[in-house]
């Protein structure tokens, strides 16, 4: 009972209508629940079965005679399905395949990077190495005009 008091009398009898009730009730709850987890057409109530096409949206059999998708072209989920999933697949290889090609053509741009930043090392240490020659040239030179300018100023001197 729903008032949660014990019940005395214990002369319960079956009620047969109620227990027919209470099968087809379980019977139909399986069916209900599969019908719940299908989509439905939010105008009509109908399950989404087919797919339009022009709208790219789903639709219901009452959903095709309306005015606005009289002209348009319906196919059924299933197909439609098909076709998106192929298109998706194409669409991923072209996808990947692109990646692949951004990938390589990304590391030879990094090797191309490497390599003229190691000829722009190997130039400037050239340079250095050449300048650092030239001052120990002139350096040389230097000090050999001072000593024949200390020669000749000995020579005039005496």
């Amino acid at each position: 009972p729903e008032c949660r008091e014990e019940f005395t009398d214990r002369t319960l009898r079956v009620n047969r209508a109620l227990a027919r009730l209470a099968e087809k009730a379980r019977a139909v709850s399986p069916k209900l629940k599969e019908k719940e987890s299908k989509l439905h057409c939010g105008k009509h109530q109908e399950e989404l079965k087919l797919f339009c096409e022009t709208d790219k949206q789903l639709a219901c059999v009452i959903c095709v005679s309306a005015r606005e998708h009289r002209e348009h072209r319906f196919i059924p989920i299933n197909e439609a399905v098909e076709n998106y999933t192929e298109q998706i697949k194409i669409s991923l290889e072209t996808l990947t395949k692109n990646e692949l090609a951004t990938e390589k053509m990304e590391q030879q741009q990094t090797q191309a990077i490497y390599g003229v930043r190691e000829q722009s090392q190997n130039q400037l240490t050239y340079i250095t190495s050449v300048f650092a020659k030239l001052r120990q040239i002139l350096n040389e030179k230097e000090r050999l005009f001072h000593k024949e300018l200390r020669e000749e100023e000995e020579r005039v001197l005496n």
